[in-house]
């Protein structure tokens, strides 16, 4: 029998009171940053010492910054058991205590936010158009879910009945309902909506931020960006890994402490520590694999950049 994930977690009741009520639509504008994450760094920092992961969030409150949860990747947390563990409700506290803005928003709720600058349903759908051609692969959940419904394929694969408004709620809904475990659906719809929200006009490049440490997922985005024509691009968007993050917060003095920088580093457990940088004598990125001792050495004497 097929696994069912539940969009709203059995247990949503004791996340809601963490949850931002205010109009996303209003604070998405407003803020300087927006903070997306991924499942497995929600995961990652959802587990880390308090004294740690105030660190990261005095530097997103000094970025005017925001957290948001996108419906996916909450289903994703919850698993197949369709319950978000304890400590994903104890971060979420966490988040909001600290002063942040912490939001779960639907997919299909960016079309809202795009309504807000462009005139026609047509132009907004053609953004989500472009994304889902860009991303999808030959064998994926969104492929699939398209092959299996003619009407959505016209309007998403082949471009008709764009001017329909519930084109993105359509889109969006159902590859929800066909998410199966091991698939990257929730990666696949983040990077979507962010190459949506990036074509914002009058949003600064950077604004829009993806915190994720899976290497597979950051490409995956990383090459929506890329494949997308000259003329379709938007603005740029920042993404993330724990120890990219870590080493800004090094650098911003943010974390002055050798053992609270270590700490941060176990983000993963106590194994080698794997990023794509460049050392001292480097000429080109290239995978770096280090304890972490040797990576925190290696921030503190600025002997490393880390790109991812």
């Amino acid at each position: 029998m097929a696994i069912v994930y539940k969009e709203v977690p059995d247990n949503w009741s004791e996340l809601e009171p963490y949850v931002n009520r205010t109009p996303f639509i209003e604070d998405i504008f407003q803020k300087r940053k927006c903070f997306f994450y991924d499942t497995c760094s929600f995961r990652y920092h959802a587990n880390m010492t308090d004294e740690s992961i105030q660190s990261i969030f005095a530097y997103i409150k000094d970025q005017d910054g925001m957290i948001v949860l996108t419906r996916c990747i909450l289903m994703e947390l919850a698993s197949a058991s369709g319950i978000l563990n304890l400590e994903y409700i104890r971060y979420c506290r966490k988040i909001s205590q600290s002063g942040i803005n912490l939001y779960v928003v639907d997919e299909e709720e960016f079309f809202h936010i795009m309504e807000m600058c462009f005139s026609t349903n047509s132009s907004i759908n053609n953004f989500l158009v472009w994304s889902v051609r860009m991303i999808k692969g030959p064998v994926s959940t969104i492929t699939r879910t398209l092959d299996e419904d003619d009407t959505l394929s016209d309007m998403v694969k082949k471009g008709r009945n764009l001017d329909n408004k519930r084109v993105y709620k359509k889109f969006f809904s159902s590859v929800r309902t066909n998410k199966e475990p091991g698939d990257n659906l929730g990666e696949e719809l983040l990077g979507i909506c962010l190459h949506i929200l990036s074509h914002l006009p009058g949003e600064e490049d950077g604004k829009f931020c993806v915190i994720t440490d899976d290497k597979g997922a950051a490409g995956k985005i990383d090459k929506l960006f890329e494949k997308t024509n000259r003329q379709f691009q938007g603005k740029r968007i920042i993404q993330f890994s724990t120890p990219k993050l870590i080493q800004i917060l090094y650098t911003e003095e943010y974390i002055t402490d050798r053992d609270l920088l270590m700490e941060l580093l176990k983000f993963n457990g106590d194994g080698n520590i794997k990023v794509l940088g460049t050392q001292i004598y480097d000429l080109q990125n290239r995978e770096i694999s280090l304890s972490c001792e040797e990576m925190a050495d290696q921030i503190m004497g600025k002997g490393i950049h880390i790109i991812f």
